[in-house]
């Protein structure tokens, strides 16, 4: 039995993994697929945005007759707040489950320890998030985890990106950088951390002085007026957030705007998701945030105005990334279904799985075999920045992309 990243993975386990049954499978063409997630705590929304893609693209597949008579079935596997106990005990959840085809998932845990246990399961693994944690475990033996794939790319761009997108707004006339200098906060969590870290490295190579940085920790925060006022005790030209939570990020919007400093706001991601903006209301206008592996604008593509006026028509509201690429995920899992032909094939479905190469709502997924990341950069998926405006998100950065000019935030302008 193979043990990898620190994780005990019992021989109970591949027991299970073998348990599947061709004869169950010609008796009851039903196909499992689990939506991995954390259903409660501050990344609620995610869990539930993905689990509503994945619900709306098998009903429209088995409204379709299915794949080859196999029809879908979609069902939650709740990690609750991603403690490891829980993330286990919805992953043995996963390994008793009959008939199981495929796990998609935003994120299962922050660490992506559970890929370990999946592993040696051997269930096709399909993942929107977290891709820095999923790179540095894959590496290291991309074979043990060939039936895990990461839709997003890595998140090197988020480190770097940030400074030449401030220089374009300085550029255009929407932003006057004065002095240079900027305040940080970072979030003490696998995903932001790294994030943090790099655009500290990149801010001050850019010539950037930094005025305030501070790290808060992984766990609900309502009140940053203390923060808020170290910060406006030296105002900075730029101050950024890397709070991932959407509640939390949303706490801090609105407290900044009691009391705006004449500073661009940047928060990485979490205005992204629908809650923020249902928070901050009016506040949220002008906020600047970014995506890698989010879904490219309607305006621009196609696919995205097709499953954003599918996933309103069927839930009330547009979802965050992960309702758009989870969705792309079944369709995926889909496709490979009908070239297998077997859901209990994993091994075949897993070789189908890495040799993907497809346009999708959030650009061209090929993944890099050595990472098993979506490769990132120039005809593949692209970082982009967005600007909240009126509720509206506008995409200002790459100009390919862009469905509107960035402009000065509405604090600033007074």
């Amino acid at each position: 039995m193979t043990k990898k990243s620190g994780s005990i993975v019992t021989a109970a386990l591949v027991s299970v993994a073998f348990s599947f049954s061709g004869p169950v499978m010609a008796q009851d063409k039903t196909v499992t697929l689990g939506v991995l997630g954390a259903f409660a705590g501050p990344f609620a929304a995610d869990a539930v945005e993905g689990y509503n893609g994945a619900a709306l693209a098998a009903k429209e597949i088995n409204a379709a007759g299915g794949i080859n008579g196999y029809m879908f079935e979609v069902d939650k596997f709740d990690t609750k707040e991603m403690t490891p106990d829980a993330v286990l005990s919805a992953v043995e959840r996963l390994k008793s489950t009959d008939n199981l085809g495929a796990i998609v998932t935003p994120f299962g845990s922050l660490s992506g320890f559970e890929m370990d246990y999946v592993a040696e399961i051997g269930v096709p693994y399909m993942v929107a998030a977290n891709s820095n944690q999923y790179r540095s475990i894959i590496q290291e033996d991309p074979d043990f985890y060939k039936n895990v794939w990461s839709l997003a790319p890595s998140y090197d761009a988020y480190q770097t990106e940030l400074p030449k997108v401030i220089d374009a707004m300085t550029e255009a006339g929407t932003f006057d950088a004065g002095d240079k200098t900027y305040a940080i906060i970072g979030s003490d969590n696998p995903y932001s951390m790294p994030i943090y870290e790099g655009l500290k490295t990149a801010m001050d190579a850019a010539g950037w002085t930094m005025t305030f940085d501070d790290v808060v920790p992984p766990v609900e925060i309502n009140d940053w007026r203390v923060m808020l006022s170290q910060i406006r005790q030296n105002p900075p030209s730029v101050i950024i957030n890397t709070e991932a939570s959407s509640s939390n990020a949303a706490s801090f919007m609105n407290q900044f705007m009691e009391d705006p400093t004449d500073s661009l706001l940047f928060i990485q991601y979490a205005p992204s998701v629908p809650e923020f903006v249902d928070l901050t209301k009016e506040n949220s206008t002008g906020v600047l945030y970014n995506m890698l592996g989010g879904p490219i604008s309607g305006e621009v593509r196609p696919r995205t105005k097709e499953i954003g006026d599918k996933y309103k028509a069927e839930y009330g509201y547009d979802s965050s990334i992960y309702g758009y690429i989870v969705y792309e995920m079944v369709y995926l899992y889909a496709d490979l279904l009908g070239k297998v032909d077997d859901p209990m094939d994993y091994a075949a479905i897993n070789a189908e799985l890495a040799q993907t190469d497809k346009e999708m709502v959030h650009g061209r997924v090929k993944f890099d075999p050595e990472t098993h990341l979506s490769i990132q950069g120039d005809g593949y998926l692209p970082i982009q920045f967005y600007q909240i405006w009126d509720g509206n998100r506008v995409t200002i950065y790459p100009s390919e992309y862009a469905t509107g000019d960035s402009q000065t935030p509405p604090w600033m302008a007074k």
